[in-house]
């Protein structure tokens, strides 16, 4: 993972980590057929810590756990827990599927193991990449085959949201836009790649006239996105925000400080993680060492031993000479 995908990932996971964006956004995003039966109130983030590292290429970014009404075999009305897997895509890859289907594979086999019936999962993708997104909507039609065989394979579909295809001016975000978090989150993740000052300067408004300027920790939040993503210097960010009415110095300033510490912060880990290293190498030189002198010691062919150690000739009759 890239450094700016590290910056869209810290984001997404930051917004849809919270049950209560999360329920904000399956409003938004579910079809009417699965929202209708949804019960809101039961909005649960599910832990994704167990996954095993020989799963983490089908790790989903984000679980989701509501309770859904439907009927049973028999025809009787039930209550059922229903899991969303929230994917986060910046590129367009056919490799979701897969990905997908790993990980239902692996919390279907702990319900089989665990003696559970195997839980309903729907996968839900959140898009914001450059590139128009052309993957297949089922799994089944990413295969040459016609319609005569296609039930015959497995197949499952996930529900899309591209913030391509998203108007955040649209009327129909009017109750998305009281979550001011949420609705910030999507329209800067919207114009990652895009070049369009009106869209931040549009949000700066929203953050003036919704009040959320008082939210300062997530304001914050937002601004270092924008600078990193945007590579907007501070001074330009500073004259939107105090076009839009919003004391653009102070913020600026705490943010510089912050970008400063944590740029400090980062050169002092790396600097432990160059000197680990050096360790590890100083160690494993001196096994080596240790392991050519005992080969010697014990009448071992040099060229025997500069194959098993990796010295070279020159190294290891240097060696010779200490030891007798």
């Amino acid at each position: 993972m890239t450094d700016i995908e590290r910056i869209y990932d810290k984001l997404f996971r930051k917004t849809f980590g919270s049950a209560k964006n999360a329920r904000d956004f399956l409003k938004r995003a579910l079809p009417q057929e699965i929202k209708s039966r949804l019960d809101f109130s039961k909005i649960k983030i599910e832990p994704t810590n167990y996954v095993s590292n020989e799963f983490k290429e089908g790790y989903s970014d984000i679980v989701v756990k509501a309770k859904l009404r439907c009927k049973s075999r028999d025809g009787k009305d039930i209550s059922t827990d229903i899991y969303f897997i929230l994917e986060h895509k910046t590129e367009t890859r056919i490799k979701i599927f897969i990905q997908i289907l790993k990980y239902m594979c692996f919390v279907w086999e702990q319900d089989m193991n665990d003696g559970k019936p195997l839980r309903p999962i729907i996968p839900i993708i959140f898009y914001h990449g450059k590139e128009k997104w052309n993957v297949p909507e089922t799994f089944v039609d990413q295969f040459e085959l016609d319609d005569a065989i296609k039930p015959f394979m497995l197949n499952f579909r996930y529900v899309m949201f591209d913030t391509n295809n998203w108007d955040f001016r649209d009327e129909s975000n009017d109750e998305l836009k009281e979550n001011a978090f949420l609705y910030t989150a999507m329209t800067v993740m919207k114009a990652a790649f895009k070049n369009d000052l009106q869209i931040i300067n549009g949000i700066f408004n929203f953050w003036y006239e919704k009040g959320f300027v008082k939210e300062r920790e997530s304001v914050l939040i937002f601004l270092k996105y924008l600078s990193q993503t945007h590579e907007l210097p501070g001074n330009q960010l500073k004259e939107m925000l105090e076009s839009n009415k919003i004391d653009g110095g102070d913020l600026m300033e705490t943010l510089a400080q912050r970008l400063q510490k944590e740029a400090r912060l980062e050169g002092e880990l790396k600097g432990e993680r160059r000197g680990e290293r050096r360790g590890e190498r100083r160690g494993e030189f001196k096994a080596r060492r240790e392991t050519a002198l005992k080969f010697l010691k014990n009448g071992v062919d040099i060229d025997v031993v500069v194959k098993s150690t990796g010295f070279t000739r020159k190294e290891i009759e240097k060696m010779v000479e200490t030891v007798h």
